[in-house]
């Protein structure tokens, strides 16, 4: 079974895990492998360091659907596409109000407010809801088999999966809709009527002040015409993260908390009645090394490396003592690592212990990095190769 198995049938794949893990390049690699697959693809990324920017090529202007070239996309006599996009809470709330408020005047309103920037910059869960907004358009859109999402790595990674619930839950609470009542006739102009106009913004400005009780409360009574929109949408886009068409995938990295972290993530999405659909071990250290010339080449001793070196032309400026010396540190270099890889395969041997019957394919740590679309290709095709298969622990 391969990991694109794994996602077949599906339309959303969202991409858990936390920073540091190789989520954004796990997200791009499914992405395209898919795409190469025959799919019209689009894999989305809220990641601040624009990760998927360098994988790909992109320009970097945010909310644009770029098109991807695909390496070998005739390989299998099957070709489809590949798109991908940087998603900014700015630019996605411009989108979003232009879209649905149709009058200038109330555009106005909303986009001239002082809270209106620092909403899409500082507001607890708004990435999150943006991106839920695009989610959703680019899928009604019909241009795309199937949405990638990586999600942010500094926040919580099963915030994205509750944006949807949270808003809903927000607009269609009976506090809030008495609140935004109640406030229909306490904007700016209507308070300036009230006859207890100076007690109330007296007890206000204890905690906010004036100017700033009077900006909040205009800019949620601007977008008061939206919530009815906003709560339709979470409920649709939240029903689909726990349908048959929503994959959801768990990267993490092999290391002392791994089982433990990634067992508290499955404990919480089967909480949101939502089963992930594989589990990925990324930058696993396996001896011998992927690539390296020692493949199925048992331990070397000192003196046969130490001759080795010695026999090399480009050593032949070096002493013995030297010579003994680097072969010295580079066998106890290579006796670190197999160390590392006896240590990475015992926290798989747990990790697969919590996983269960979820599939759990492992990627090995590779060379280098991947910053562009020739090395992305490149680990692509070693994510093609994992496989899973059911060990017993």
């Amino acid at each position: 079974m391969k990991l694109l198995d794994a996602v077949e049938g599906r339309s959303i794949v969202v991409v858990l895990g936390n920073g540091g893990v190789g989520k954004t390049t796990v997200a791009s690699a499914v992405a395209l492998l898919a795409a190469r697959a025959g799919r019209r693809v689009l894999v989305v990324t809220v990641d601040p360091s624009n990760r998927l920017k360098q994988s790909l090529g992109l320009s970097g202007r945010p909310g644009v659907e770029e098109s991807v070239s695909l390496p070998d996309a005739d390989r299998d006599g099957r070709i489809g596409s590949l798109h991908a996009m940087i998603l900014d809470a700015a630019t996605e709330m411009d989108r979003l109000v232009k879209r649905l408020v149709p009058d200038a005047g109330d555009r106005a309103r909303i986009t001239d407010n002082v809270f209106y920037r620092k909403a899409a910059s500082y507001m607890a869960g708004t990435h999150e809801y943006m991106a839920m907004e695009r989610l959703l358009e680019a899928h009604e859109s019909g241009r795309y088999d199937l949405i990638v999402l990586d999600t942010p790595p500094e926040r919580h990674a099963l915030d994205f999966l509750d944006a949807p619930a949270r808003l809903g839950g927000l607009l269609s609470s009976e506090v809030f809709r008495l609140f935004v009542t109640a406030s229909s006739g306490l904007s700016r102009l209507g308070l300036g009527a009230l006859r207890w106009r100076s007690v109330i913004l007296k007890g206000i400005s204890r905690f906010a002040g004036e100017e700033t009780f009077l900006a909040i409360l205009d800019f949620v009574l601007a977008f008061q015409p939206m919530f009815d929109g906003f709560r339709h949408r979470a409920e649709k886009v939240g029903s689909w993260f726990i349908g048959p068409g929503c994959a959801t995938m768990v990267v993490c990295r092999p290391g002392r908390r791994c089982a433990g972290e990634v067992r508290a993530t499955m404990d919480a999405l089967e909480g949101r009645s939502v089963a992930p659909a594989a589990i990925v071990a990324n930058r696993v250290r396996v001896w011998p090394p992927p690539g390296s010339a020692g493949q199925g080449v048992g331990p070397v001793d000192l003196a046969t490396l130490a001759g080795a070196l010695e026999s090399n032309p480009a050593m032949s400026l070096a002493g013995r003592d030297e010579i003994t010396d680097l072969a010295k540190r580079t066998i106890d270099l290579a006796n670190r690592y197999r160390d590392l890889t006896k240590e990475d395969c015992e926290h798989l041997v747990a990790l697969r212990a919590v996983a269960g019957s979820t599939p759990v394919f492992e990627i090995p740590l590779l060379k280098g990095e991947v910053s562009d679309l020739e090395s992305l290709a490149g680990f692509a095709r070693v994510v093609d190769e994992a496989r899973w298969s059911f060990r017993p622990t």
